[in-house]
């Protein structure tokens, strides 16, 4: 289960690992804590801002169906609020919506937020509290995984696009801003073999990807050079082995031996 912040994160950071636990039979879900309703419109014709929660609800579910996902779902919280918010009732609700579905495995955002947007990071804190109020109540452990993008990963890919002649906008943001030095991942997915439904469910994000942005049109090569894997942490490991995903994922997750901070080459 993948808990995110706006609509297309979970294709983002997830979609890989979401397609292989599905294709091992997992039921999969995502969460997402707003409709991401204050986010940019690639195209006049698809949104207007008054729309554009509806329509980035509709494209998580069509972005689900392409990852296999069981189901999807957008709680109501303010987009570009989250900081803000109540975290403990916010925590309270999450619990209460994960509860039915017992989750084994949660994947989320880490503390840097992934290129430091504070919706991201307050996803995190929620989460976390979220998941200690489900254990207690359940006793049952839950494996909390953090995603790792390491540090030159994507400047290399956007270098990589414009050398090539493609577009290289990544929604106005600075590559140099994704990942952190101190990200070192404790899992790696290998996702070749889901890549194409990876990007088929970004894709299905049509408000969000215009003809400019570096994922709108990447070809095979860049992408599997490029998106082959998705790194994960292993939060709170006292809580929990984090053999859960490499069980579930067989041979396309490898426990990272050394700390392992990734490359685009």
């Amino acid at each position: 289960m993948a808990v995110v912040a706006h609509p297309d994160d979970e294709s983002l950071i997830a979609g890989g690992t979401l397609v292989l636990a599905a294709q091992a039979g997992a039921q999969t879900g995502v969460v997402s804590l707003t409709r991401g309703e204050q986010g940019p419109i690639a195209d006049p014709e698809l949104a207007t801002h008054s729309t554009l929660g509806d329509v980035r609800e509709a494209e998580l579910h069509t972005a689900g169906e392409a990852l296999g996902a069981s189901w999807t779902t957008c709680l109501r919280h303010p987009d570009g609020e989250l900081s803000w918010a109540d975290h403990d009732g916010a925590a309270d609700e999450l619990a209460a919506l994960l509860d039915p579905h017992e989750p084994d495995i949660v994947l989320t955002f880490a503390p840097d937020g992934l290129y430091g947007h504070p919706d991201h990071i307050a996803t995190r804190e929620i989460v976390g509290i979220a998941l200690d109020r489900l254990e207690a109540r359940v006793e049952r452990r839950i494996c909390l995984y953090e995603t790792v993008w390491p540090p030159g990963l994507v400047p290399d890919l956007v270098a990589a696009a414009d050398q090539a002649g493609l577009a290289s906008d990544l929604w106005g943001l600075e590559p140099e801003a994704f990942g952190s030095p101190e990200a070192v991942a404790t899992l790696a997915v290998d996702v070749r073999s889901a890549l194409d439904r990876k990007l088929a469910a970004l894709r299905a994000h049509r408000t969000q990807l215009d003809t400019g942005h570096v994922l709108a049109a990447l070809p095979g090569g860049l992408a599997e050079r490029f998106l082959h894997q998705e790194l994960w942490r292993l939060a709170r490991p006292a809580l929990c082995d984090g053999g859960a995903l490499v069980l579930l994922l067989g041979g396309h997750a490898s426990p990272a031996a050394e700390p392992h901070r990734g490359t685009g080459g």
